[in-house]
């Protein structure tokens, strides 16, 4: 779509440069000629036009873990204002086999890779894995993500929603459809959430700007949930390190054709004025190339107390052609607050 937008400006520029001149006469002694005038019009800069798809009614048994761990999907997306995944019947059944497969190959080295030869082996990525239940995908990824002692689906997303690394996944503008194995009743099997793009990619606008936890959400985690890998160089990764040395992450996020610069972000508790102390996680300085370019967290280097509001301010600029801003630079400036839950399942 960038592509496509800067040949549209050549075209536009080139045709500018035509200009038009006199020419001599009969006479022995020729009139001074006009040389041409190329003129160069700053083009008008237009914002990319979001393309999404409508959002399609699950077939998922009503109450099933399949259901509410979509139900929970749905509602993370919406609060971003991103575009819906629509389930995917032939993504579920990848997603199961998957499941089925790690359970069955007990020691395997890798959750998100199959080894062939292996009981169950029907692919080595999750690409693979979608082509052989027949869903053809353009781009595919995969999260895990386990869940409480009452093996709630619902609870996974809550608990992916609650990193840095597995947000990006499910938070990607461009995904359109997705596929759920469930933890089938066992606290020691995760849930699978597959996602994939058959055809046409979606996106979000060019000046599009995303928030997470959402302004005036409410019941907002305490702590950054365990995960692995482990985006911080100054905490061991064990789940009492999460729990006793971040916050819930906080994000924003620019369409992803654009690339997004920090200069202030920060979150301060409702009453206060001196901000909390933070990490800055970035494309530029996360060194494992998870976090794309077009998002920027913040995650404290303590938990956020129960039951308490905080307001969050950023300033920075989205850079990019789609963004239709003079340039291709867009400002932004944005100041919001969410509520956080009583508790911290997670660390209790």
């Amino acid at each position: 779509m960038q592509n496509k937008f800067a040949l549209t400006l050549a075209a536009t520029l080139s045709l500018a440069l035509v200009g038009c001149g006199g020419g001599g006469g009969g006479s022995s002694t020729q009139a001074p000629t006009t040389p041409p005038v190329a003129t160069n019009p700053t083009p008008t800069p237009t914002v990319l036009a979001a393309s999404t798809q409508a959002a399609a009614t699950p077939t998922y048994l009503a109450g099933s873990e399949q259901m509410t761990a979509f139900t929970a999907l749905t509602a993370f997306r919406a609060a971003m204002a991103l575009p819906p995944v629509n389930q995917s019947t032939k993504i579920d059944m990848a997603a199961q086999a998957h499941s089925d497969y790690i359970a069955n190959n007990v020691g395997v080295t890798s959750v998100h890779e199959e080894t062939a030869g292996k009981p169950g082996f029907t692919g080595v990525t999750v690409k693979e894995r979608l082509l052989a239940a027949s869903y053809v995908a353009t781009n595919a990824g995969e999260v895990i993500g386990w869940t409480g002692e009452m093996a709630v689906a619902s609870e996974a997303i809550e608990g992916l929603s609650a990193t840095v690394y597995h947000r990006v996944i499910m938070m990607r503008e461009d995904w359109t459809d997705v596929g759920i194995a469930p933890p089938v009743n066992n606290p020691g099997r995760p849930a699978y959430i597959d996602f994939g793009i058959a055809s046409v990619q979606q996106n979000v606008a060019g000046d599009y700007v995303g928030v997470y936890p959402a302004n005036g959400q409410t019941a907002v985690g305490l702590t950054h949930a365990p995960e692995d890998p482990n985006p911080f160089a100054d905490i061991d990764g064990t789940a009492a390190s999460f729990c006793a040395k971040t916050s819930f992450p906080i994000s924003v996020m620019t369409q992803r054709s654009t690339k997004l610069a920090v200069s202030n972000f920060t979150v301060t508790e409702a009453g206060q004025t001196t901000p909390l102390n933070v990490r800055l996680v970035t494309s530029d300085s996360d060194k494992s190339g998870f976090v794309p370019q077009n998002v920027a967290f913040i995650v404290g280097k303590a938990p956020f107390k129960p039951s308490t509001k905080y307001n969050v301010t950023f300033t920075g600029t989205a850079t990019g052609l789609a963004t239709g801003a003079a340039n291709g630079v867009l400002n932004i400036s944005k100041s919001w607050s969410f509520t956080t839950n009583t508790k911290d399942y997670r660390c209790q």
